[in-house]
């Protein structure tokens, strides 16, 4: 039985249906003709790895009117990389550390940048927690990440890389759509469902993560789709209300 998807699988998955195919960011594989022909087209892309999380293998790389590259997030050992750098041969030694022993690290996506703020230019990410009980799909829960340190220059939000847990309404709170956080909410459940209903087609689990982001417009952007995903940043909020409920479903699901 599969156990595992990486990011280039689901990317295509997702785009297969057409409500969440509308709410993806442009992706494609790693190559150095695509970053090349994206950074043309998109102010700054982000570059992942096919399968790591926690924020490693992430790194956002956008080009400067001399040509040069300024890279900023993470190597796949997590370590933090801020600098410029000349060419894609860099680009290639960051991503692939043991190039050097002929050693490949495995596959990398890119992904065009999309502007997810508040209006303080802090970078946030909305995770959202979709469980399959009986043959129904559940929206658990959703907490916002927002970034409060370092990492806001690289956008890269993830609470292993010190982003700060907090409910959602706080987070939209902070936007210039404040007034429209219902309407968004519904369409990220809407989307959330949608996406856990492709997903499980090829992979079926009881429970996804989602990262969403809201783009400029209020429009929800859905990022990933983590299929073994962590429940303990929701023990951080509302009282630990939304981390019972998830618990309390999957006691349901084990029935």
């Amino acid at each position: 039985m599969k156990k595992a998807m990486g990011k280039w699988e689901q990317s295509l998955l997702l785009r297969q249906d057409s409500l969440v195919a509308k709410h993806i960011p442009e992706t494609v594989l790693y190559s150095e003709n695509s970053l090349d022909d994206l950074l043309n087209r998109y102010q700054a892309v982000y570059v992942k790895h096919d399968t790591t999380g926690q924020g490693r293998a992430i790194l956002k790389i956008h080009k400067n009117d001399g040509g040069k590259f300024y890279v900023n997030g993470f190597t796949i050992q997590g370590t933090p990389v801020q600098k410029y750098v000349s060419g894609m041969n860099e680009i290639q030694q960051l991503l692939h550390p043991f190039l050097k022993l002929n050693r490949l690290s495995g596959l990398y996506i890119i992904q065009e940048k999309i502007q997810s703020i508040t209006e303080d230019g802090l970078p946030f990410v909305i995770r959202v927690h979709t469980q399959k009980l009986n043959s129904n799909w559940l929206i658990g829960g959703m907490y916002a990440a927002i970034s409060t340190g370092t990492e806001t220059e690289s956008g890269i939000v993830n609470s292993h890389r010190g982003a700060q847990v907090i409910p959602i309404s706080d987070v939209l709170a902070q936007t210039r759509f404040s007034d429209n956080q219902e309407n968004i909410v519904k369409k990220i459940e809407e989307i959330a469902i949608a996406a856990a209903k492709v997903i499980h087609s090829a992979l079926p689990c009881r429970d996804y993560g989602m990262d969403f982001g809201v783009d400029q417009n209020g429009t929800p952007i859905l990022f990933e789709v983590n299929t073994t995903p962590s429940i303990r940043s929701f023990a951080k909020i509302e009282n630990k209300e939304i981390w019972r409920r998830i618990m309390e479903i999957r006691k349901l699901q084990s029935e």
